[in-house]
């Protein structure tokens, strides 16, 4: 969709509307921002080593299937200088699915969860606009209808469904600078570090849960004999 310029400090488009003066929009592209992918070596993934994330695990803010966890070797990601999560980036899901179909995810990981070191594969994207606030903003912007159909309009063309560093860098954004967008982040980042917090803490239970059921189970380890 062509977007017309701003007229007198406000941008004024057929379907988004006209944007107050509080709230101007800018271009991902026009703004300090880093996005990249990630890969794996020659050969694949490893059984074991560093969390290689992979579309499969861009589901959504708290969500992480482990049985689903691939690695790359720990000599290989020392070589590797793009792709790295640092915590607190947005995700979003690159390629993949059937053709004439593409249904973007995204997801924001940080706090250990769901691992304290790790990288993403070639089919995700890291999308950082150097503020961890409005990488927050941004994570429930990119869920709105607007910038949904964006993207599964540019991303079902191919043959193999996807989208590219244009497709993401092209998108229109209200700007960090707006009041309203700084203090959305400022309200909703506790709320995201309380929930990877969570989502760390749950995987932590669930592993020692799996660790212990089978011991129950078999007797070997008996409730009574457990002191609290």
């Amino acid at each position: 969709m062509d977007f017309e310029p701003f007229r007198d400090g406000v941008f004024v488009d057929s379907e988004l509307g006209t944007t107050p003066k509080e709230l101007p929009i800018v271009y991902i592209e026009n703004i300090p921002h880093n996005i990249e992918s990630g890969k794996r070596p020659k050969g694949g993934a490893t059984l074991k080593g560093i969390p290689s994330i992979g579309a499969e695990n861009i589901k959504g803010l708290g969500y992480y299937d482990y049985s689903k966890t691939k690695y790359i070797p720990k000599e290989y990601a020392q070589t590797i200088k793009k792709g790295k999560i640092n915590g607190y980036e947005l995700l979003i899901y690159k390629d993949g699915g059937k053709p004439g179909y593409f249904i973007p995810n995204f997801s924001i990981f940080g706090e250990g969860f769901p691992f304290r070191e790790m990288y993403i594969n070639e089919h995700v994207f890291i999308l950082d606009l150097m503020d961890n606030g409005y990488n927050a903003f941004a994570y429930f912007y990119m869920h709105t209808p607007y910038i949904m159909n964006q993207f599964n309009s540019n991303g079902g063309k191919a043959a193999i469904p996807g989208i590219n560093t244009k497709d993401v860098e092209c998108l229109p954004i209200y700007s960090k600078e707006s009041p309203y967008v700084k203090r959305f982040g400022e309200i909703v980042l506790p709320f995201i570090k309380t929930i990877l917090s969570n989502s760390l803490e749950n995987a932590r239970l669930a592993k020692m849960r799996d660790t212990l059921l089978p011991k129950l189970m078999s007797g070997k380890l008996k409730i009574s004999e457990i002191e609290i």
